[in-house]
This record gives C-alpha cells, sequence and structure tokens, in this order.
C-alpha cells in the first residue's frame, strides 16, 4: 500500500529536522574539539585554568552535550576519557596529562618543621636567620589557609598555636619548645607520615637538616648507621613511590650552637657558621607536577629563590614530566635532507626522506624542547651524559643549547613555541625506518654525594659547613625505592620521533 502526500512530507520533515539538529551538535562538537586543541595540543596538558575554560563552554551548550553531565554536574571521568581519546587519534598521538582537576581548588598543606638538638642552632639569635626566612618565604607564598603544622623528632606532634603564631615567633624553635623529644629523630615514622597520610588534595613540606640519629648511637659503627638509615628508607617508601613524588631541596643556613656529632649524641661541639639543611616536599605525582603548572603555586615553586638554596632532586615515577617538542626545518644547526610527514600542521615529530649532508656526508637535526617548569637543576637538564638516546641507527645527542635570537624565524616560531632549549642530535645515515626514543634519565646527582660524610666528629674540617653525616646513604635508599617500580631506568620524561629513509 502507498504512503500518502501527507505521510511523506512528514517523513521528511522529521528527517529534515534530525539532520538539522545532527548538524547543530556536530557543529558544537567540532567546536569543542577546537577548544580542546587549543588548550593541549602544546603542552600535552589540562591544568585547572584549561578545565574552567572547557565546563564554561559546555555549560553553555548543555543541550548538545548531555552525556558530560549528571545532575547539572560535569562527569569528570567521562569528559577526561573524551578528552584523552581525542589526542589519542589526533595525528600524531598524545597522551594528555590532568593537573589539579576534580579535586580542591588549592591544595591543603600539611608542614613538619624537625625540632631536634642538631636543628636548634639554625635559629639561633647569633643567627642571620636565613632557616626562618625560607620557611616563612614557602608559608607566605602557598594559596588557600587549610594549612596545618607539626613538629617533628621522636614521633609527629600538631602544633597547638597554628601557623599565624609560629611566623610571628621570635626564634621559632624556642615556641615549640617542650613539643617530643628533642634527644633523636625518628626518620623512619617521619618518612612514613610523609608518605602514607599525604592525600590527592594535600602536600607534605618537611624542614630537616637529614642527619639520620636513633635512641642509641654512642659506641656505634657508623657504617652501620649508614645501612640502617638506607635500609629504613627502602623498607618505608616501598609501594609509596608509586603515588608519590618527592622533591629534596638542599640550602644553606647559618648555625650557631652545639654540634652533636654520630659519636657524641648528648655533649655537642661548639660551630659557629655556615651548615646544610634540607626542604622536602611530597605529594602525588600530579600535584608535584601541578607546582609548576598552576599560577596559585608558582611562587611557592620557585625553589631556587629561597635565601641559601644550592641545589635539588626530584624523585619521582616514570615521565612524570610531558614536555612539548618538535623538529625544525632549518637552521644553523641542521645538515641533510629531509621533509615532515604529511599531516604535521604546527609540530614536526616524524620526518621521511632523510638523507646525509652531501658535504659533510652526515646528518644533524634540530629538536626544540621546553624543558621550563620542571623541578630539575638547569645544569643537570643541559648535560649530556643524563641522557639516553635509543636509536637503531646510532643518532646521538651533539649539544644541548639555549634557544637563541637566530632561532626564533618566521619560519620555525610555528614549530618552536615556548621551547627553551635546541637538541642537537647527529647520526651518520638513516638505514631503517627509525622509531628513536630520548629519554632524561632521573639519576642520583653528583651534588648528593658531594654534600655527605662519613664522619662528622671534626666541626674544623674544610667540607664540614657543606656536608651531612651520611646522606648520601639515606638519598640511596630513597632512589632504590623510586628505581624498584621503574620500567627500566627511572627517567622524567621520553621524547619520540620517527625517521624514514
Amino acid at each position: 500500500m502507498m504512503k500518502s502526500k501527507t505521510s511523506i512530507v512528514f517523513s521528511l520533515l522529521v528527517c529534515l529536522l534530525a539532520m538539522m539538529l545532527w548538524s547543530c551538535t556536530n557543529g558544537k562538537q567540532r567546536e569543542l574539539n577546537r577548544l580542546l586543541v587549543e588548550l593541549a595540543d602544546e603542552d600535552a596538558t589540562i591544568d585547572r585554568s584549561d578545565w574552567q575554560q572547557i565546563v564554561e563552554f559546555l555549560d553553555a551548550n548543555k543541550a548538545h552535550f548531555k552525556q558530560f553531565f549528571d545532575d547539572g554536574n560535569v562527569e569528570t571521568d567521562e569528559l577526561k576519557e573524551y578528552i584523552s581519546d581525542l589526542f589519542a587519534h589526533r595525528r600524531p598521538p598524545k597522551e594528555i596529562t590532568f593537573v589539579g582537576i576534580g579535586g580542591k581548588e588549592t591544595l591543603d598543606v600539611k608542614f613538619y618543621l624537625e625540632r631536634s638538638g642538631s636543628m636548634l642552632p639554625y635559629d639561633a639569635p647569633g643567627g642571620d636567620g636565613s632557616l626562618k626566612a625560607a620557611i616563612v618565604q614557602l608559608l607566605n607564598n602557598l594559596p588557600g589557609k587549610d594549612n596545618r603544622l607539626f613538629v617533628v623528632n621522636d614521633g609527629v606532634h600538631p602544633y597547638p598555636k597554628g601557623i599565624d603564631e609560629f611566623v610571628r615567633s621570635v626564634n621559632i624553635f624556642e615556641s615549640t619548645k617542650g613539643i617530643g623529644d628533642a634527644s633523636y629523630t625518628d626518620f623512619g615514622r617521619i618518612f612514613r607520615e610523609l608518605l602514607e597520610n599525604t592525600s590527592d588534595d594535600e602536600l607534605s613540606v618537611l624542614v630537616t637538616d637529614m642527619i639520620y640519629s636513633t635512641r642509641e648511637m654512642a659506641g656505634v659503627n657508623p657504617m652501620k648507621i649508614f645501612a640502617d638509615a638506607q635500609g629504613m628508607t627502602q623498607a618505608v617508601f616501598k609501594d609509596e613511590t608509586r603515588r608519590r613524588a618527592m622533591l629534596v631541596v638542599k640550602l644553606s643556613g647559618s648555625y650557631n650552637g652545639p654540634y652533636y656529632p654520630y659519636d657524641q649524641p648528648k655533649g655537642g661541639t661548639a660551630y659557629n657558621g655556615q651548615r646544610p639543611y634540607y626542604i622536602v616536599v611530597v605529594g602525588s605525582n600530579a600535584n608535584i607536577h601541578r607546582l609548576t603548572t598552576d599560577a596559585n603555586y608558582a611562587p611557592f615553586s620557585r625553589f631556587t629563590s629561597l635565601r641559601g638554596f644550592e641545589h635539588m632532586t626530584l624523585f619521582g615515577g616514570d615521565d612524570i614530566y610531558n614536555p612539548y617538542y618538535s623538529l625544525l626545518l632549518s637552521g644553523k644547526d641542521i645538515r641533510g635532507r629531509f621533509s615532515p610527514e604529511r599531516g604535521q600542521a604546527d609540530r614536526i615529530t616524524a620526518i621521511e626522506g632523510v638523507k646525509p649532508d652531501k658535504d659533510s656526508g652526515d646528518i644533524r637535526l634540530a629538536l626544540a624542547v621546553d624543558l621550563s617548569g620542571l623541578l630539575v637543576e638547569d645544569d643537570y637538564l643541559t648535560d649530556i651524559s643524563n641522557y639516553k638516546v635509543e636509536s637503531a641507527d646510532g643518532f646521538t645527542i651533539k649539544e644541548i643549547r639555549k634557544v637563541g635570537r637566530d632561532d626564533a624565524t618566521p619560519a620555525e616560531k610555528k614549530y618552536l613555541k615556548n621551547a627553551t632549549h635546541i637538541f642537537v642530535l647527529e647520526g651518520s645515515e638513516v638505514r631503517t625506518n627509525e622509531e628513536m626514543e630520548i629519554k632524561l634519565l632521573n639519576r642520583l646527582p653528583a651534588w648528593v654525594a658531594q654534600s655527605s660524610t662519613d664522619d662528622d666528629r671534626n666541626t674544623a674540617a674544610s667540607g664540614f659547613a657543606q656536608t651531612t653525616f651520611g646522606l648520601k646513604y639515606l638519598m640511596q635508599g630513597i632512589y632504590d625505592a623510586y628505581a624498584r617500580h621503574a620500567k627500566d631506568e627511572p627517567c622524567y620524561f621520553e621524547i619520540e620521533l620517527k625517521l624514514k629513509r
């Protein structure tokens, strides 16, 4: 039986309306995708500010994105999955890092101050106040008000007067007098507190001299002390290293008072001069990353600006960072011939037709990398020996230098973006379809061993002002605990490039 003209017209109208609705929705989806690419294509990161822009867009277009809402609220996991899937299917695919999403707007901070006999002289009346100045700078640069203070020595003890009272105190150790047993420091308990009781919405900050001590130290062989310290850290850290990153910052401050060598835990030697101390920051991998990507935490994360800053090292899970990088197509460093693979608009990670230079007979590539925002020292970042290049054709890093004015040519600016350094890669030829990997290895830096001593009994020794008793053993134990869970050798980030003949 044939349909009537009326029913045919009605069917056509329904189809037309459906097509119009689909076209409108599809247009909004393309608009959302463009916003996501604009926010995350360059740095492969969605931070809290980016997330707010995305949520505001979705809220203004709820009718087109019902799948992202539940009772009027954005479903965080659904939206994250959509964003991750979008970038996984782009060319080249990218893994997006989400920083500070789904939690509190600001992180709660638990601040721990070691109050032991060897810490008291750092804030003595005759000193220059550098330790307190660093602490106050950290506290003042923290956003949010939900911050708490604890005193640590034989245990972990809440400070009853609050942070404001602590900051106003003339002598921070006088104001904490009588809290805990200052005769020794239970690092096992303290580190366990930092690792196990720092939630995903918190940071923990410890100020300490990192001198391992126990109740009974007199007459104990120092090598036994070191073995105990290393074993303690390996045991305490265990599986927590999968979820927690730890930054150790070395500073120098004035010290005026008795110093207690390892074999004289109850009889100090008078010392007036500089001594090292340490700030330890613990948080989830995402929150440690957030410190340098969230504008709220930029002042706090400038550890190099702290009074007395000397060094820092970061322990964390594999690929804690995901920096922007791109090959450049022209410049003084480049030798040979090649062209970018199709489909790469403003970031080049794959090239083809790679041939050696006809005059030099070799190949040199210029790779622009953004090394800003990493809690890693500049000297470490630019040391070629800290990188591992996995290349079937034997490519190596010839040089790492800062981006110069000559690099920012009009033709290269779209690839350069915010890169801070140029990696010059060198090889003889491409014999295979090369998939090169460049890793910044997470190694225990040289300053740790240089800052450690096995004998602290002579306060007049030339290196006394710069060294800490047994530091390298304590730090090695921490490093080993993190290395245990690494896929290979621990690394901060990994760069992947494709080279075709």
